[in-house]
């Protein structure tokens, strides 16, 4: 094996009985035990990375940062320097043996994971903004950063390697790696963003070109290789091309297909038997032994059967699930052991820097320059022109192991990886704090009109965007929809399954058609029973005006984005959201952030009750009990606007509960009483004669007897619709607020939701715009969203 910071190759030999436990060896010259010698330093790495991961914290920096500071610390550059006899006994030939086999493990198993979750049929969507960032900054970069090496090579007096390399670290330099792009997004939280999807696209087809320009520029993933002697050129890459379709054409015709048998003998909800997966890892390793063997990478053959493999429960999430732990835990930090080893800033003279360094910058700033230009012709907005620039010039894991491996290789010099390294380093720890400063993806859906029911206007049709994240969600939100719909005013329904993106990275966002009676696919999936519950309340509804079925598939993290991005889009006014107490925190973070983004007004029902009725209301006559609680402030006037629209279905009972202060003076805010009042009269005004709607005042002295009118009506009604939030000064709730848990209920909600209040009415706590709101009332006694623009 070669030795990290040697080019010479040596054998190590040792009897079985001295690899396995006995003592650490600390005291003797000659340590013969392993496995002590390899717990210490992985150990050490994990330890560090973690402590340099809460320090960073704050600062927004990516993991990355951390593991590689981490690594750096146990190499020639800190530790050899503190404490030189401790670092030789730990790192001894026969650990370096053990560490070595570990790290070429770890980085096959790292890049297939990571290819797993690539779905190249983006390529197919890619628009012509990628194509041209994707294809432009490799190959500008590289034309650049191959003439400053040239002219560098040429002005400047250099050691015969270090200008031998050049060209190679201009090479290595120009590429776009779609997989630190892809694990960078996901920390971000950015992949289902317009930004993610762009960047996605872009690093993705600047992958395939780099790997097409194998061939011809010496490449191999993104590595300049040596030349071969001008004879054996031809021959050296016919060998090359004819290694990689045979190991493509196995793959795609052979083990894929393999694959998906494996899926279909794979009972729906269930694991892969362990033998599949057991044959899934021969797969991997026979591949990267292939691609090793005939000249590719060994990680090539991962990287090809990692982008051929499902990704698509039971297999890619599977395999990810028992792989990646072991594989980050254990195997990982051997590579990272390998990569701080290598790394000795201590050895680097100041004109190797500055050579190496100005390769780098050229390559930065025309791949920034390269980005910038055609995106802001494509009209993308500066910021997101400037955060994409950003994000494509980040370094990863993936480049770092492809440095690993060019010097391995002997491509580049000891010096001039230790510099690529650190500026890997530097440039994203400077670049991602960046970004979550300059980029802010709730701007997409910044509203500057009102999407609200109050200003939605009595006879205009209604858009609603219903969100499902359980199968059991389905019945009680038509029963919603049911009480919302009238034959006076169209109502146009939108409903969105949310599904957590589990195996790949790319979010999506699927239609169904509920136009036709024939299954998507032969293969039963779990949303079938809601797109025929959909379709045959569609056929019911005939006074429905539309309704239409989405899929968003995507991190948890970032699923708001496509709910609000398709509030906006639809121009809804109520997003409703379903929601109980035994709901995961993920499902819970869904709806805080969708509750502070929204582009419109939200609704979080809270159901129980009749509304749970597996039996649709819509295919019953049932009369529907609702009460609408009126405290005052804008969520308020949005629930009783909601009410309002609710009775205009005959089979709906209203009855409004308004909540006076005893003792009430004279409100801070009169523009704010005064909507209030206005909002009442007019509404009583209406529906004078309506003997469906029935009006009461209760008188209130503190929150103790506002807690018992709530818990006395607790059985009168079906559904009871209360605004989110209210003036925390209020007499009417003076005390509650202090034994509220759920801060997506508000303060109201949280009681007519607790497990001490008995009712069987289901819940529907309003929230309105949040950006209009603020910018039309400028009340600072209510708690608005601060980072719209009104």
């Amino acid at each position: 094996m070669a030795s990290p910071t040697s080019a010479k190759n040596f054998t190590v030999c040792q009897p079985f009985a001295t690899m396995v436990w006995g003592s650490v060896g600390f005291g003797s010259e000659q340590p013969n035990f392993n496995i002590p010698n390899l717990i210490i330093p992985i150990t050490s790495v994990t330890i560090l990375s973690a402590i340099f991961w809460l320090i960073l914290r704050p600062l927004g920096n990516h993991t990355f940062v951390s593991q590689m500071l981490a690594g750096i610390l146990m190499g020639p550059s800190f530790l050899e320097r503190v404490n030189e006899k401790f670092s030789n006994k730990i790192f001894t030939p026969k650990t370096m043996t053990v560490l070595n086999v570990f790290e070429s493990l770890g980085i096959i198993y790292m890049v297939f994971l990571l290819s797993v979750r690539i779905d190249i049929r983006i390529i197919q969507k890619s628009g012509r903004l990628a194509i041209v960032i994707g294809v432009g900054s490799f190959v500008l970069s590289m034309i650049a950063t191959i003439l400053a090496s040239s002219f560098v090579k040429g002005a400047i007096q250099l050691e015969e390697n270090l200008g031998n390399s050049l060209k190679t670290v201009a090479a290595l330099e120009s590429t776009i790696s779609i997989h630190v792009i892809l694990a960078l997004l996901s920390d971000l939280k950015l992949l289902n963003s317009e930004l993610g999807r762009l960047a996605v696209s872009s690093s993705l087809i600047s992958s395939a070109v780099n790997c097409f320009a194998v061939p011809f520029t010496g490449n191999s993933s993104g590595q300049a290789a040596q030349a071969p002697p001008p004879g054996r050129f031809k021959h050296a890459a016919l060998l090359m091309f004819l290694s990689l379709t045979f190991i493509v054409v196995l793959i795609v015709f052979g083990l894929r297909p393999t694959m998906f048998w494996m899926m279909r003998k794979t009972p729906g909800g269930k694991s892969p038997k362990r033998g599949h997966l057991w044959f899934v890892n021969i797969m991997l390793l026979g591949c990267s032994l292939f691609a090793e063997i005939t000249g590719l990478h060994g990680y090539f053959g991962a990287v090809i059967l990692g982008i051929n493999t499902p990704a698509t429960p039971p297999m890619g999430a599977s395999l990810v699930d028992k792989i990646e732990s072991i594989i980050w835990a254990v195997f990982m930090p051997c590579f990272l052991i390998n990569v701080g080893r290598r790394v000795n800033f201590f050895s680097v003279g100041l004109k190797t820097f500055l050579t190496v360094e100005l390769i780098i910058v050229v390559a930065t700033l025309v791949k920034f320059v390269a980005i910038i230009i055609p995106s802001l012709y494509y009209k993308l907005p500066f910021r997101d022109a400037v955060s994409l620039g950003l994000l494509l010039n980040c370094r990863g894991l993936y480049d770092v192991q492809i440095f690993s491996r060019a010097i391995q290789q002997q491509m580049i010099t000891d010096e001039s990886f230790a510099i690529m390294v650190a500026s890997s380093v530097l440039k994203s720890a400077i670049i991602i704090p960046l970004v979550r400063v300059v980029y802010d993806s709730s701007r997409r859906y910044v509203a500057y009109r009102r999407h609200t029911i109050q200003h939605n206007g009595r006879n205009s049709e209604l858009r609603i965007l219903a969100c499902i994240n359980d199968p059991d969600n389905v019945a009680t939100i038509l029963n919603i929809i049911q009480t919302s719909n009238s034959p006076q005013s169209p109502i146009a329904v939108f409903f969105m399954n949310l599904e957590e993106y589990v195996g790949r990275y790319t979010p999506v966002v699927i239609q169904h058609r509920l136009d036709s009676l024939e299954p998507s696919s032969s293969k039963p999936s779990k949303i079938d029973p809601m797109i025929n519950a959909l379709r045959r309340y569609k056929h019911y509804q005939k006074g429905l005006k539309s309704v239409h079925c989405f899929t968003a598939v995507a991190p948890f993290a970032s699923m708001h984005d496509d709910i609000c991005l398709m509030a906006f889009e639809k121009c809804t006014a109520l997003v409703i959201l379903p929601f109980k107490r035994a709901d995961s925190p993920q499902i819970r973070t869904v709806t805080k952030n969708v509750i502070k983004l929204a582009p419109c007004s939200v609704g979080i029902l809270y159901y129980r009750g009749l509304f749970m009725d597996p039996k649709p209301i819509f295919s019953r006559q049932l009369t529907i009990s609702v009460c609408v609680l009126f405290i005052g402030g804008p969520d308020d006037r949005e629930a009783l606007a909601y009410g309002a629209r609710m009775v205009e279905n005959h089979s709906i009972m209203l009855t409004i509960i308004r909540f006076i202060a005893m003792n009430h003076t004279t409100n801070d805010n009169l523009i704010e009483e005064s909507c209030d009042l206005n909002m009442i009269n007019g509404f009583r005004m209406t529906c004078i004669n309506n003997s469906n709607v029935e009006y009461i005042t209760r008188s209130i002295k503190d929150g103790a007897e506002t807690a018992g009118v709530l818990n006395a009506i607790g059985d009168d009604f079906d559904l009871i619709l209360v605004g989110r939030r209210h003036d925390r000064h209020s007499q009417v709730l003076l005390g509650l607020s202090e034994w509220s848990e759920i801060e997506e209920l508000g303060v109201v909600g949280d009681i007519l939701a607790s497990s001490h209040f008995a009712s069987r009415a289901s819940i529907m706590v309003i929230q309105q715009q949040a950006s209009i709101v603020e910018g039309m009332t400028g009340n600072s006694k209510y708690t608005y969203n601060n980072n719209r623009i009104p």
